[in-house]
């Protein structure tokens, strides 16, 4: 199977994902993101504390923010599903093409470990 990016995608930006761990206590950590067909994909690493808190309980919050983790805008609720490995190269593709030279640079420096990734969808739900 093959992917490939949309010819335009939405405005890269960071975002302030914040996941529950088993007693409801909130973990936030800043992550690079890109939207993508209305949705908001990232990729972390599979075994990190982030992506277990996930697949235990898929309702997370996320808010723009900037680089140092600063959120810029209001919490919104949102549901986040980590996806199969087919989908963690396109999705560092898309990052690639939302962030340039610097998300490349990071890869590099990652170069090896893409098979130790995964990626994670993000779709906002209601506050209400």
């Amino acid at each position: 199977m093959t992917h490939k990016p949309p010819a335009r995608l939405g405005p890269g930006r960071y975002i302030a994902l914040t996941s529950f761990d088993e007693n409801q206590a909130p973990k936030t950590t800043r992550v690079w993101a890109t939207n993508v067909g209305g949705l908001q994909y990232v990729v972390a690493d599979a075994n990190s504390a982030k992506v277990l808190r996930i697949q235990n309980n898929p309702n997370v919050l996320v808010a723009d923010c900037d680089h140092d983790g600063i959120a810029s805008t209001s919490t919104q609720n949102a549901r986040a599903r980590v996806l199969g490995p087919e989908f963690t190269r396109v999705t560092i593709n898309w990052l690639q093409l939302t962030y340039g030279w610097l998300f490349r640079t990071l890869m590099k420096v990652e170069r090896g470990k893409i098979d130790k990734k995964v990626a994670i969808a993000i779709k906002l739900t209601s506050n209400s």
